[in-house]
């Protein structure tokens, strides 16, 4: 039976450089870009964003660190908004503005379409219009263009506004239902090649930690959980459950990398890597992973 090979990227904002580093390391290792390595890629929120990337313009993680690095990718897309700076402990309005989100992605994608892509693509959003999670996939009806899907998947809530796309509706990142896309991935996969032994790679961005006092929190009503945020909390722990679900269904057919972010001394809020110093410590970090997870990317790479 022949096998195919998907990549599943959770999502993490500026973290994705972690999850970059993992892949520019398995790139040296094998002398082979990402593109060429795997047959789907997926990917939730920012790693929508790098799935667009690789997939459309067919560049290695290796050449995406570079652009972060060197044209400043990350810093063009968090611009913050005037008035959050005044504002920022209330939050009125989304921390970054669209639009030169928006516009770093038109200049990175330009004219790229789905139906330009060759290999297969899996991203969720959500949207707003029909209040429910979509999935972005080369049979999707509309054709939609990459830069649209790629500003959409990342329009995290309170950090960018919603994206409204060419079909006139409008759409949020889909980490909100799926930062984990790694059992859908498979199911799709499965479906796109039934006759085929399908084997999943994947990378999270570092996971989150909340330090909560039991006591204080026994007088918590809904503003002090919101500043504590309870939001980010059950998102993990959905994404938690999802990912125990997905390696107890699938086996060794999956190999899913992913650590906690204060066992390395970085901060954990989705846009501490958008400076110069944090950014090498995330591609530090994905260093560090794949030296950790050597010898098990290259056991599942040859199943």
């Amino acid at each position: 039976m022949s096998s195919k090979s998907v990549l599943s990227l959770d999502g993490g904002g500026s973290h994705m450089l972690i999850q970059l580093s993992v892949l520019a390391c398995l790139e040296e290792d094998t002398g082979t870009s990402t593109y060429d390595l795997f047959d789907m890629i997926a990917g939730s929120s920012s790693g929508g964003l790098i799935t667009c990337l690789i997939l459309g313009r067919r560049i290695s993680a290796g050449q995406i660190i570079q652009m972060a690095l060197q044209e400043k990718l990350l810093e063009k897309m968090m611009v913050a908004h005037w008035m959050h700076r005044l504002l920022n402990k209330l939050q009125i309005r989304p921390k970054y503005t669209g639009k030169q989100k928006s516009s770093t992605l038109q200049a990175e994608l330009a004219n790229l379409r789905l139906s330009s892509l060759s290999k297969r693509i899996l991203i969720p959003c959500f949207n707003l219009n029909q209040d429910r999670l979509e999935i972005f996939t080369n049979e999707n009806s509309f054709d939609f263009l990459l830069s649209e899907i790629a500003d959409a998947c990342t329009a995290a809530p309170s950090y960018y506004p919603p994206v409204r796309m060419e079909d006139g509706n409008w759409r949020m990142d889909g980490g909100v239902g799926m930062n984990n896309p790694g059992l859908s991935a498979y199911l799709h996969a499965s479906q796109c090649w039934n006759d085929c032994d399908i084997r999943v790679l994947s990378i999270g961005s570092g996971w989150r930690s909340f330090a909560v006092n039991g006591n204080q929190a026994c007088g918590y009503g809904g503003l002090q959980w919101s500043a504590k945020g309870i939001a980010s909390i059950i998102l993990r722990e959905k994404m938690l459950a999802n990912v125990r679900m997905t390696e107890e269904i699938l086996g060794d057919r999956v190999l899913y990398i992913n650590h906690y972010l204060k066992d390395y001394n970085l901060p954990d809020h989705m846009d501490s890597a958008n400076n110069a110093v944090f950014q090498k410590k995330a591609i530090d970090i994905g260093q560090l992973w794949y030296t950790h997870h050597r010898k098990q990317i290259q056991s599942w790479m040859q199943r």
